[in-house]
């Protein structure tokens, strides 16, 4: 995004906009749940806060293509293996909570697993829309806004504790909102690193996961009604998943970066060490233009000095040539002496015909750096052509000259034979 980059200020602005309005419609959407009629373990109302602060900082901020850039809906190899883990990593998580909780615990509860109001397929339907509308905004948007200024680690914690601040559940108790705030940051830590160099394909990635895991949730644990132990086996289980797979990522990319010798930029995209450098790249490229600016002057000024110098030469020429065309065109000596001159006046002519060609072609090859020398260059062309023609139209005066003076002459001496 080096050429449309957004500024620090709308950076840091856009950040805090976005969390302020899903703040803000988190607490006023509270109150439309019992409105619609919808259970909230089938759909949260206060979950399309995020959705909508999304799409007004879109409409409100400049540089749309920066901030749809994470919301491409196009599928790639990547993008399929990362769903294949945003399947598999909640399968892990809730097979480690099922243990703990049945070795810990004795058993765990099947919540809702009698007296279901509502089909299940309602209830998957619900789940996906609630982690579309949550990750739309969250991931796609605000992560990748996050992004542009940090590398994708940093850029998973802030977004990881904004997501924690809107997540938190205080209602039964501290103990209960910590180990919740640990879950959904620990959560958010894991979408993080799967959504890590897929270029804006993050959608699929993060719709999937999340709905995988509340679905699961819904019916293996009771944490929503304020269980403590639940929520806890919960916490730990996703924290120990967040920090194996983020850890075994960071070693498959080092072992690949030992084996290839290449950095982490040349493995993959949008790495860890990414915006490191950013200021030192921008400084050294400013450096790199302003002392080839400075060559190109220097060089200007080198081809205008030969240029200036050249147009002296042939004023001196031409000031030291013109007392000899006097003296030939004043003498009136024998024809012999009259040949003698014509032929130098033909080789003088010559010559100065043959300086001002090469006068002219090393002033066209000379360098021109940039459009406001043009003009003076040409002007110095123009300087060197007008003395090289003055001298032509003055041999050629003494030729015509000598020529009429020899025609009389020879009239003159067959006069005399007669």
């Amino acid at each position: 995004m080096k050429n449309n980059k957004i500024s620090g200020f709308q950076w840091a602005m856009t950040i805090f906009v976005f969390f302020v309005i899903t703040m803000a419609l988190s607490i006023m959407l509270r109150d439309f749940q019992s409105i619609i009629g919808v259970k909230h373990f089938i759909f949260e109302v206060t979950d399309l806060a995020p959705l909508i602060a999304a799409i007004i900082c879109i409409l409100v901020f400049k540089y749309k293509k920066v901030q749809l850039a994470g919301l491409k809906f196009s599928i790639s190899l990547k993008v399929i293996e990362r769903l294949l883990l945003a399947l598999i990593l909640p399968l892990i998580i809730l097979i480690i909570g099922m243990y703990s909780f049945n070795t810990f615990a004795d058993s765990f509860i099947l919540l809702q697993s009698t007296g279901l109001s509502v089909p299940i397929t309602h209830i998957l339907i619900g789940h996906i829309l609630m982690a579309f509308v949550v990750e739309f905004g969250f991931r796609s948007y605000l992560q990748n806004i996050v992004e542009t200024k940090m590398n994708t680690f940093f850029a998973s914690i802030v977004v990881g504790l904004m997501y924690s601040v809107f997540s938190a559940n205080t209602t039964y108790g501290t103990e209960f909102a910590a180990y919740n705030f640990l879950y959904t940051f620990s959560f958010s830590m894991i979408l993080g690193e799967l959504i890590r160099a897929t270029k804006g394909r993050t959608i699929y990635i993060a719709t999937t996961f999340h709905a995988s895991m509340t679905f699961g949730l819904i019916f293996l644990f009771s944490e929503e009604i304020g269980d403590l132990f639940s929520i806890k086996v919960i916490a730990i289980s996703t924290a120990i998943v967040a920090v194996g797979y983020i850890g075994l990522s960071l070693i498959i990319r080092g072992v690949a970066y030992l084996t290839t010798r290449r950095n982490l930029e040349e493995l993959e995209p949008n790495n860890y060490l990414d915006h490191v450098n950013d200021d030192e790249e921008t400084n050294h490229t400013e450096a790199e233009k302003s002392s080839s600016n400075i060559k190109d002057a220097e060089k200007t000024g080198v081809a205008t000095a030969s240029t200036v110098g050249i147009a002296k030469n042939d004023t001196e020429k031409t000031v030291a040539d013109e007392p000899s065309i006097h003296e030939g065109t004043e003498k009136t000596e024998p024809q012999h002496h009259i040949d003698n001159q014509t032929e130098s006046n033909h080789d003088e002519h010559h010559d100065i015909t043959s300086e001002s060609v090469e006068s002219a072609e090393s002033v066209k090859h000379a360098p021109q750096s940039d459009d406001l020398t043009n003009d003076s260059n040409e002007d110095e062309i123009q300087s060197l052509k007008e003395p090289a023609t003055y001298k032509e139209d003055r041999r050629s005066s003494v030729v015509i000259d000598a020529e009429k003076h020899i025609e009389k002459t020879e009239e003159q001496s067959s006069d005399k034979n007669k």
